[in-house]
C-alpha cells in the first residue's frame, strides 16, 4: 500500500510519520518502506518512532554503530518509560549479539530501572552473565557467576509470568554448571554464604 508512495510523499511529513506509524503497530519494522519513511521523517522532524525506525534500518545494513546511535536518540526523544526501556533492550540486544557485553548490559539494566515488569529483560541479562568472560583464575570460583544468572531467571518468572517457560528450562540448564558445595568448602565458602562476583556483573549472590 505504502512502498509506491513513499517516495513521492518524501517532504510530507504527516504522511511520513503516518506511515511510519502505522507499520509500526502492525510490527512491519523490517520493511524497506518502513526504514525509507522514517529515513524521510527523521531528517524533517526527528521523533522517537523516526529514531527507531532508522535504527532498525542501519541494523539491516549492518551497521551497528550507527544503529546504537539512533537507539540512543530513540531513548531520548520519547517521554513514556516504558517506551524508552524498549529501546534500552533493543539495543541491548543488539550489543550483546556483537558480543559487547559490558555496553549490553548497561542498556539492559537501565532497561529495567525504568521498566522492571519484562521478564525479558531479565533473560538477556541473565544470557549476558551467563557468557561473562572469567573474573578469576579458580574454575570453581569463577562458576559462581552462574548463582546470579539463576537470581535473574528466577527474578524473570516473579515480575513476569508469560516468560516462565523459558526461564525454567534456562535455569534446569544452567544450574548444571554451579559448582558443588563441596568444592566451594576448600575456598572458604559453604551453602548460604554471600560471595561477590567480579568482571563485569559486579554483583553479590548467595551460594545454594
Amino acid at each position: 500500500i505504502y512502498a509506491p508512495k513513499v517516495e513521492e510523499n518524501k517532504d510530507d511529513l504527516e504522511y511520513l510519520k503516518k506511515v511510519v506509524r502505522v507499520m509500526g503497530m502492525l510490527s512491519c519494522t523490517e520493511s524497506n518502506t518502513y526504514y525509507t519513511a522514517s529515513e524521510y521523517a527523521h531528517h524533517i522532524a526527528p521523533t522517537a518512532e523516526t529514531a527507531a525506525g532508522c535504527a532498525y534500518s542501519y541494523l539491516k545494513r549492518g551497521d551497528m554503530a550507527k544503529s546504537i546511535e539512533y537507539f540512543d536518540q530513540a531513548i531520548e526523544l520519547d517521554t513514556i518509560a516504558e517506551n524508552k526501556a524498549e529501546y534500552c533492550y533493543k539495543a541491548a540486544v543488539v550489543l550483546n549479539s556483537d558480543k559487547q557485553l559490558s555496553k549490553a548490559k548497561g542498556y539492559v539494566t537501565r532497561a529495567i530501572s525504568l521498566n522492571g515488569n519484562k521478564g525479558a529483560y531479565y533473560i538477556l541479562l541473565a544470557n549476558i552473565y551467563a557468557a561473562a568472560p572469567k573474573w578469576t583464575d579458580d574454575s570453581n570460583l569463577n562458576n559462581c557467576k552462574y548463582f546470579v544468572v539463576l537470581d535473574k531467571l528466577y527474578q524473570a518468572k516473579r515480575v513476569d509470568e508469560s516468560v516462565a517457560e523459558e526461564a525454567n528450562k534456562m535455569i534446569s540448564a544452567y544450574t548444571t554448571h554451579t559448582p558443588a558445595v563441596e568444592e566451594l568448602f576448600f575456598l572458604g565458602y559453604k551453602k548460604g554464604d554471600q560471595v561477590k562476583i567480579g568482571g563485569i556483573i559486579n554483583e553479590t549472590t548467595t551460594i545454594r
